[in-house]
């Protein structure tokens, strides 16, 4: 098996939880008409595509999620949707954590590909440098399309035999193997025996510790 120079983790429910929940209370309790809110018109319904492509600003996006929602927008709004997005971002996964060191013991490079939301930015900047660190908005370019991993290997200058790619999501990790990327669909009870598989056999799991 060829070496696995570079090593792809999505970002939301891979490196860490994500959950919806905090931004929906926060709109539910501003919401103008709430029973117009009940009716598909929460933040789960919104479609955040747009904004995930770089398509609209942070201001735009939280003018237009207010809209759906029926807020009213006013100055705070753009804060208050921040800290309820950051609030539904949960503790890093312990067996991502493991993963990454596992991987950084044996010479590979540690890669972030996410459809991201770019409020969120920040919650994985410590993780890679921003060279190795691929995101939607910058790439304009949404994950399934096969053409996000292309590029992301265009700039990798990589072969797709030498990667690993990790998302939470199997539809994701099925477009990156049909360019021939390795793939992993993450669970955190699964995937450290699933690396195991692309690892040398005399690899030894380090502690974990924060990344």
């Amino acid at each position: 098996m060829p070496e696995i120079k570079y090593a792809i983790f999505d970002v939301g429910n891979t490196i860490y939880p994500f959950t919806l929940k905090p931004l929906t209370a926060c709109m539910q309790h501003e919401t103008a008409e709430p029973e117009v809110f009940a009716r598909n018109h929460s933040p789960r319904f919104y479609d955040y595509n747009p904004y995930m492509k770089g398509e609209m600003s942070n201001t735009e996006f939280a003018e237009e999620l207010c809209f759906f929602c029926r807020v009213p927008y006013n100055e705070n709004r753009l804060q208050e949707i921040n800290t309820a997005l950051h609030e539904g971002c949960g503790k890093r996964f312990p067996e991502t954590i493991k993963a990454m060191n596992l991987l950084r013991q044996n010479g590979t490079e540690i890669c972030l590909l996410s459809n991201a939301l770019p409020m969120l930015a920040d919650t994985g900047a410590d993780i890679t440098r921003p060279e190795y660190a691929f995101t939607s908005y910058d790439l304009r370019l949404l994950k399934p399309d096969s053409a996000i991993f292309q590029t992301v290997l265009d700039k990798l200058n990589a072969a797709p035999e030498q990667t690993l790619f990790f998302d939470d999501k199997k539809t994701n990790v099925k477009a990156a193997q049909s360019l021939g990327i390795n793939g992993i669909v993450y669970r955190p009870e699964t995937v450290l025996k699933e690396l195991s598989i692309y690892l040398p056999a005399h690899s030894i799991l380090p502690r974990s510790r924060e990344v």
